[in-house]
């Protein structure tokens, strides 16, 4: 647990002393810009002990950096004079007080309730990031489900009508060939190892800036950041290679599979995220009906 104090010298010496018998790790701070280090580069839950007159800097300081960088939970607690006390209810972000000069009996109550609290709201914290990942994530490859994928595209898209110098965004439509007849001559376990297999592929062969994601049974789609449709096209040759030269285990020896491609691309903010979707789908379906293993462009790719 991180015990951040903000406080005058005056006090540092005596907090910092009473913190860390408790077995904390502490951190003084007194200039603003010290302070916003500290709260954006340390990742953990933390109590900010501080002068009440220092309240509105941390809120300050809050306002900033808490929702883009700072991902824990903080209690914050106010050392107050009596003289202070009535104007304490109007400031929000204080979570508890305690009255100068110190009770350190006082002072270590309140610490246990803080770290109580704080491990309360971390764990919660975690059950959100945990159903967030079920509710957008494909239980069986781990990749995004046809919901998670969809709304990465989207983003996307909503990215384009605003910048003023919009980067290209390719998406990479794919199906297994003749995956009904895998499923039905080897059965759905031999079906489900193909499918995982080729999530596995897919990983191995994109940046970690693109995302992957299944989008139906045996069809998954890949949003490629910043990149144009002769890139995608390569990767797309790539991928359809590298399957096709997997081997999967079946009962009487090894298998080969293959994959149907189609590609499309938006440079600029032009229709939906389902339009390009279409447009890739389209693609794919000549994939199929020029033989499959291949891969196609949108007609309007570029």
């Amino acid at each position: 647990m991180t015990l951040l104090t903000i406080v005058d010298k005056s006090l540092c010496a005596l907090l910092e002393e009473i913190l860390l018998d408790q077995g904390n790790q502490v951190v003084v701070a007194t200039d603003l810009e010290e302070i916003r280090s500290v709260l954006v580069e340390r990742m953990s839950p933390a109590v900010v002990l501080l002068d009440f007159d220092r309240q509105s800097e941390l809120a300050e300081i809050c306002q900033q950096n808490r929702q883009e960088k700072i991902d824990f939970p903080l209690y914050t607690l106010a050392l107050v004079n009596d003289d202070q006390l009535g104007d304490l209810m109007f400031k929000e972000g204080i979570d508890d007080f305690l009255r100068l000069p110190i009770c350190l009996g006082g002072l270590r109550v309140r610490l246990r309730a803080a770290k109580r609290i704080l491990a309360l709201e971390m764990e919660l914290a975690n059950t959100r990031k945990n159903l967030h990942h079920t509710a957008s994530h494909d239980s069986m490859t781990g990749l995004l489900n046809h919901k998670g994928i969809i709304d990465v595209l989207r983003q996307k898209f909503d990215l384009l009508g605003i910048s003023d110098q919009p980067e290209p965004v390719s998406i990479v439509m794919m199906d297994l060939d003749s995956f009904k007849n895998i499923n039905d001559t080897y059965g759905h376990l031999i079906g489900d190892s193909v499918i995982c297999q080729t999530s596995q592929r897919l990983r191995e062969l994109t940046r970690s800036v693109d995302a992957i994601g299944r989008y139906g049974g045996d069809e998954f789609l890949i949003v490629l950041n910043n990149c144009g449709a002769k890139d995608a096209f390569r990767l797309a040759e790539r991928i359809r290679s590298a399957v096709e030269e997997d081997l999967v285990t079946i009962p009487d020896g090894v298998m080969n599979t293959t994959i149907s491609v189609g590609v499309a691309t938006v440079c600029q903010e032009n229709g939906s995220a389902l339009d390009l979707i279409g447009k890739a789908d389209a693609a794919l379906y000549k994939a199929k009906k020029d033989g499959g293993n291949r891969v196609r462009i949108a007609e309007n790719g570029h």
